[in-house]
């Protein structure tokens, strides 16, 4: 099970689009042609308001009792200097590692999640250093809470619609393609997840939106997997 947000949980989310049956039906043609890489802009990550005490057990788990008790009220925005390099080699090579992340990967608040994508498969992922490192064609923007409720299962399109989601990129091939972006989202709700922050009740304006987009997205999707293979199968190619 993968932390959330972390490179562990990007990694395991990319193995996942590889597997995926229903992105490869989905998202044939993809990419080709054109950029299809993605770029996942997570804001207002909540490092100064959580503690280590608010982490998951999980976490902390091989940290002995002692230290945990003393260090629980220090907020993840302070944890990287107050564990500096005299006393961070001595703390379990996981809290090590979140620490290295929230040093190097958070910028800002915001975490800059690149996906590789052509046609059915996932050419790689990565939490960028820099978000100009990579060139990609769409950028999918949103608060932390908007994407913790996307991998707990919300509609990717209702995230949009109500506002949560900016997608910038060519709004034409996003028509032509408009499953693929909802489509990833159902797969990262697929990835066996643990949320290292905790999460924000939904409003009940937002639950009534989840709901009454749900059946037209699975009536469309089936519509579009049935063409695609309708259209596969009737190529010579």
């Amino acid at each position: 099970m993968s932390l959330y947000p972390t490179e562990q949980w990007l990694e395991a989310f990319g193995h996942a689009l590889d597997r995926s049956r229903r992105l490869d039906t989905i998202a044939s043609g993809w990419g080709v042609g054109f950029d299809g890489d993605v770029m996942l802009v997570i804001d207002d990550i909540p490092l100064a308001e959580t503690t280590l005490g608010d982490l998951p057990d999980s976490v902390l788990a091989d940290l002995p009792e002692n230290i945990r008790a003393g260090v629980s009220d220090v907020s993840l925005a302070a944890a990287p200097e107050r564990f500096g390099e005299t006393l961070r080699p001595s703390l379990p090579a996981n809290v090590q590692d979140l620490l290295y992340q929230i040093e190097t990967k958070v910028h800002d608040g915001t975490i800059y999640a690149y996906v590789g994508l052509e046609e059915g498969r996932c050419t790689g992922t990565e939490v960028l250093d820099d978000p100009t490192e990579k060139d990609v064609g769409y950028v999918v923007k949103g608060p932390y809470q908007t994407w913790r409720r996307i991998v707990d299962g919300r509609p990717v399109t209702s995230a949009w619609l109500n506002g949560d989601l900016v997608i910038e990129g060519n709004k034409v091939r996003l028509l032509r393609h408009g499953s693929v972006l909802q489509v990833v989202g159902d797969v990262a709700a697929d990835v066996e997840t643990t949320h290292l922050f905790p999460g924000e009740a939904a409003t009940p304006g937002e639950l009534v939106l989840d709901e009454a987009v749900r059946q037209p997205i699975a009536v469309g999707l089936l519509a579009e997997q049935q063409a695609s293979l309708v259209t596969n199968t009737l190529s010579p190619f």
